[in-house]
C-alpha cells in the first residue's frame, strides 16, 4: 500500500514543479513539503498547467501495467498494449491522448506499439527513466524478487524502450521494491552498503541477459555501465561529491551534457532516487521525499521512483495525512494497491481509461479557466491589420519606434502560436 500509494504521492508532487531548478523551486514554491498551485506561475516557469495533487504519466503507466496484472497475469504484456493504446485516444487539445505529459518518448513508444506483434520489441532507443516505473505493479504483484519477476520486468520495459539502460533500471527498480518492502526502515544504516552491493548483482544479471538476448549490442564500455554506476556511488557514499562523479560518469554514455543527476538520464537519475533513499537514515516518507524533489528538474520520476521505495520501506501509515487526502484520485489508487496486494482486481474500482479521461479532461478545463483569468488580467493587443503578416510595408513598423517594434513581434509569435495551437506541445528528451 505505501509503495503504490507513495509513487502516485511522489509524481504528483514532482510534476509541480518538474521542469524547474532548485534555485527557482525555493523562490518560487519555497520547500516542497506539500502538492503545489501552479496557476500563478502558469506561463513564466510553467508551461503547460497540471492540477494540484494529480499524478502524471508515470503512474499511468504503471497502471496499465498493473490493471493488466491483475485481468490476466499471464498474457499481462497483450494486456498491457490494449491499456496503453486506449490510454492514447480521444484526449483534450494539446495532451497526448489522456496521458498527462508531453514527452515525445511516451508517444513514440505507444505509436510504435501498432506494429508490434507477440515477441517483438520496441525501436525506441530512449533512456529518460520514465519507463522505470512499469516494474512497480509487477514487483508487488509478486511480493518477493524472484527470476520470473526479472524477466517480467525486462519485458515490459521492451514493450516501450529496447534503450540498454532503461531496460536494466527497469529490472532495478523491481527489485528496489521487493528489497524495501521487506526491509524496516530503521535497519537502513546498517544494510545500506549490502543493498547497494545487491543491487550492483541485479544490474550484472540484467546486464548478461541484455547482452545474452541482444548479441550485436555487445560494447565493452556500455555492457556493465549500470553496475559500475552503482558501485561508484556504493565507493563514494560518503563523499561530498558523490554526486558529482555520478554526473561525469554519465557524461561518457550521453551526447546530452549532465550537469545534474536529475536531468532525466536513467543511468544518472535512478542511482540519485536510490542515493536519496539511503541517505536518509532515522528519517521519514515525508523527509525524503521532500529532499528528493529539491533537487529540481526532471522531479517527476524522481519522486515517482522515490515515493515507491520510501513509501515500500516505511509504509503506507507513513505518508503524512494530507498527502494522502490531497492525492487526487487517492480512493482508486489504494483499491488498486489492495488488488495489487491480493493479486485479485477489486469489483468497486473504476475502469482505467473512464477513470483517467475523467481526469485529464478535468484537469485540461481547470487549464482553459486559469488562462482566462490571466487573459482577463493582461487583455492582448488589437490588431486590425488582416495582413500583418505578409510582409506588407505599410503593416510593419520601423524599428526606430521601439514601443510599436515591440508590439509588433510579440503579436507575430502569438500569432505562430495560434496556428499551432492544434498541435501537441511535445517536449524533447
Amino acid at each position: 500500500m505505501g509503495s503504490w500509494f507513495g509513487m502516485a504521492v511522489g509524481d504528483a508532487m514532482g510534476r509541480s514543479a518538474n521542469g524547474l531548478k532548485p534555485a527557482a523551486i525555493r523562490q518560487i514554491f519555497g520547500e516542497m513539503d506539500d502538492f503545489k498551485d501552479v496557476h500563478a506561475i502558469l506561463g513564466k516557469g510553467i508551461k503547460n498547467y497540471r492540477m494540484k495533487g494529480l499524478y502524471g504519466a508515470p503512474t499511468q503507466c504503471a497502471m496499465a501495467i498493473g490493471d493488466a496484472m491483475l485481468i490476466n497475469k499471464k498474457q499481462f504484456l497483450q494486456e498491457s498494449v490494449k491499456n496503453f493504446q486506449n490510454l492514447a485516444k480521444s484526449g483534450p487539445e494539446n495532451y497526448f491522448g489522456i496521458y498527462r505529459n508531453h514527452s515525445s518518448c511516451l508517444w513514440r513508444a505507444v505509436d510504435l506499439l501498432d506494429d508490434l506483434e507477440n515477441g517483438q520489441i520496441s525501436d525506441q532507443n530512449s533512456s529518460t527513466s520514465l519507463f522505470t516505473s512499469l516494474a512497480v505493479p509487477l514487483a508487488l504483484f509478486q511480493g518477493k524478487w524472484s527470476k520470473t519477476l526479472a524477466r517480467q520486468c525486462f519485458d515490459a520495459c521492451l514493450l516501450m524502450s529496447r534503450n540498454r539502460f532503461e531496460v536494466v533500471g527497469t529490472v532495478l527498480t523491481g527489485f528496489l521494491v521487493t528489497r524495501f518492502l521487506a526491509l524496516d526502515s530503521d535497519e537502513v544504516p546498517q544494510v545500506s552498503a549490502n543493498i547497494l552491493q545487491e543491487a550492483e548483482n541485479v544490474c550484472q544479471q540484467a546486464e548478461a541477459e541484455y547482452l545474452q538476448r541482444f548479441p550485436d549490442s555487445e560494447n565493452e564500455k556500455e555492457t556493465n555501465a549500470f553496475s559500475r554506476a552503482l558501485k561508484g556511488v556504493a565507493d563514494k557514499s560518503q563523499d561530498p561529491d558523490c554526486l558529482q562523479w555520478l554526473c561525469e560518469y554519465a557524461n561518457t554514455f550521453t551526447k546530452l551534457e549532465i550537469r545534474h543527476p536529475s536531468q532525466g538520464f536513467v543511468l544518472a537519475l535512478l542511482p540519485l532516487a536510490l542515493h536519496c533513499v539511503l541517505q536518509s537514515p532515522g528519517s521519514d516518507f515525508a523527509t525524503t521525499l521532500t529532499r528528493s524533489i529539491s533537487h529540481g528538474r526532471e522531479i517527476e520520476m524522481l519522486g515517482t521512483l522515490v515515493g515507491a521505495w520510501a513509501g515500500a520501506l516505511y509504509g503506507f501509515d507513513a505518508i503524512p495525512d494530507k498527502w494522502r487526502r490531497g492525492l487526487v484520485n487517492g480512493k482508486e489508487i489504494r483499491l488498486r494497491a489492495e488488488a495489487l496486494s491480493s493479486r485479485r482486481i477489486k469489483k468497486d474500482q473504476k475502469p482505467l481509461f473512464d477513470m483517467e479521461a475523467a481526469l485529464t479532461a478535468k484537469e485540461f478545463e481547470e487549464g482553459k479557466r486559469c488562462e482566462a483569468k490571466e487573459t482577463k488580467k493582461s487583455p492582448r493587443i488589437q490588431v486590425h491589420s488582416p495582413n500583418l503578416w505578409d510582409n506588407e510595408e505599410s503593416s510593419v513598423p520601423s524599428k526606430e519606434d521601439r514601443a510599436e517594434w515591440r508590439k509588433f513581434q510579440k503579436e507575430k509569435t502569438k500569432s505562430k502560436q495560434g496556428r499551432r495551437k492544434n498541435i501537441p506541445h511535445f517536449r524533447d528528451d
